[in-house]
């Protein structure tokens, strides 16, 4: 028992030390926070596309990445982010890594749930959509040729984007999007690349549409995403 006298005197002074640092770290991250600029409207969609984000990242569980400047670029300030990492955070979907503000890093649950969820995982063959006519169709689940065939008139164009380019088209632009539009586009590629991966016909095409309606009307540039309609479009 003497021999683990020791032990227990390092293992509760790590412990303390351990607690005194989280409590410090918390309070200096809050610290004179300016008010939130986002909506409790958005703060779901938001936590969901910085989850995807840190795992984006992270080429693993536990690898840290600092995420200032995605924050920067959303427009967020210090409350906005504290606000958007919190349920990530007390779900331990994330950890937050070291004294500086906005490094995070998964956990293995939240790897889970990435791969699970987030991280595509869809076969090519899985469903095929054609651009035409200024807007995205979904046709023949399970075809062999699986893909974005961009078309123009009643001519085939060579030019072929798998299914995954127009997720991830969709995801890039969100991130640079301004407000209610990064958010439904946030949205519109999540469920298409779940409607892909259930292999959906109706589903794909139920949220192609809100995809060509949110492009028909959007205020921001969209570029990646409209790149893959036929260019007279």
């Amino acid at each position: 028992m003497k021999d683990l006298a020791p032990l227990l005197v390092v293992a509760i002074a790590y412990a303390l030390l351990r607690a005194l640092f989280l409590f410090a770290r918390k309070t200096y991250h809050g610290w004179r926070l300016p008010p939130p600029s986002i909506t409790s409207a958005h703060v779901g969609a938001f936590q969901r596309q910085t989850f995807q984000e840190i795992c984006r990242r992270a080429s693993r569980p536990g690898q840290d990445v600092r995420m200032t400047d995605y924050f920067d670029g959303r427009g967020w300030n210090h409350a906005d982010a504290l606000l958007i990492v919190a349920e990530p955070l007390k779900h331990q979907m994330i950890k937050t890594r070291g004294w500086r503000f906005g490094v995070y890093c998964p956990t293995r649950k939240g790897w889970a749930e990435y791969r699970t969820n987030f991280m595509w995982t869809g076969s090519e063959e899985a469903v095929q959509i054609f651009a035409d006519n200024g807007s995205f169709v979904a046709t023949n689940i399970n075809s062999p040729h699986a893909s974005v065939q961009v078309r123009h008139g009643n001519t085939t164009d060579q030019r072929h984007v798998s299914n995954r380019q127009l997720i991830e088209a969709l995801r890039e632009d969100a991130r640079r999007a301004d407000g209610d539009e990064a958010v439904r586009a946030q949205e519109y590629a999540d469920d298409l690349a779940e409607a892909v991966r259930t292999e959906s016909s109706d589903r794909v095409n139920r949220v192609l549409g809100r995809v060509n309606a949110l492009l028909a009307t959007a205020q921001s540039a969209f570029s990646l995403t409209r790149e893959l309609l036929p260019p007279s479009s």
